[in-house]
């Protein structure tokens, strides 16, 4: 039996030379960098591709199977731009990229789109994905990069994607960012942006509570749909029946819980 696999990135890049553009292979040189040297590393892998054209995501997207797609290119008012077998560049049309993703994208969760003007496309893929990240405008190659290694830096921390989206804001705002420049995050209502974390729960050991690790680490899944959403949660319980019932005071619509029990810090 094979263990919790660790949490994909997908990072595709879309830029004709003739048109000039974001500098992509230094985006993904430095998340790779940030991934690798993460807290969590070995909860996080990245894969990238260059020069993507439309036909080529499917493909992407199965071999893959990823839990995060990100974008790095141009965007357009009618979409992304991908690369033509002429050299140059057209936009795909967004709601076939979200049924892409709805038939054969499933596992990912949260999209990324490194690009100007890409805030429309994201609140589209959010209400297929669950959330999204996008640009309300222009930002330059500086900011965009900064964030994405600053935003992965922290989904590496094991730090929850709303954390840790305002977490790489705060960096480029540092930097002199203006408001068009900052990254909006959208999601549906049903996932709580403080709580979703991207990587299994298994690369994310309890913090120990008054030197003793948790008695039980409960993972639980909720339901919205046709989606699942996950989450950790931990603490000490002395059954299933209490934490079911601790939960539910919380107003959580539990559908399974896994107890590990864990021992006593010496």
């Amino acid at each position: 039996m094979t263990g919790p696999q660790p949490t994909g990135v997908l990072m595709l890049s879309a830029v004709a030379a003739r048109l000039g553009g974001p500098d992509t292979g230094e985006e993904q040189r430095q998340v790779d960098r940030v991934i690798r040297e993460a807290r969590y590393r070995d909860g996080l892998t990245l894969r990238t591709a260059q020069a993507v054209q439309g036909e080529d995501i499917l493909g992407h997207l199965l071999d893959h199977e990823p839990t995060v797609l990100h974008f790095s290119g141009h965007a357009s008012d009618t979409g992304l731009r991908v690369l033509t077998s002429d050299r140059g560049d057209a936009p795909l049309v967004t709601q076939g990229l979200g049924d892409l993703l709805a038939a054969a994208g499933k596992k990912v969760r949260l999209v990324v789109l490194n690009a100007c003007g890409t805030d429309l496309i994201a609140q589209d893929l959010a209400e297929v994905t669950g959330c999204a990240i996008g640009y309300p405008a222009k930002v330059s190659d500086r900011m965009a990069i900064t964030f994405a290694t600053q935003f992965y830096r922290c989904v590496g921390a094991g730090i929850p994607v709303g954390p840790a989206h305002e977490a790489a804001r705060a960096v480029i705002r540092m930097y002199g960012a203006d408001e068009n420049e900052l990254p909006i995050l959208r999601h549906s209502p049903a996932v709580n942006m403080d709580a979703l974390h991207l990587l299994h729960p298994a690369f994310l050991p309890p913090p120990p509570a008054q030197g003793r690790i948790p008695d039980a680490t409960a993972f639980l899944a909720r339901g919205a749909g046709t989606k699942r959403y996950t989450l950790l949660a931990t603490g000490t319980t002395d059954s299933e029946t209490n934490l079911r019932a601790e939960l539910a005071s919380r107003d959580m619509n539990v559908q399974w819980i896994q107890l590990e029990e864990t021992t006593e810090r010496g």
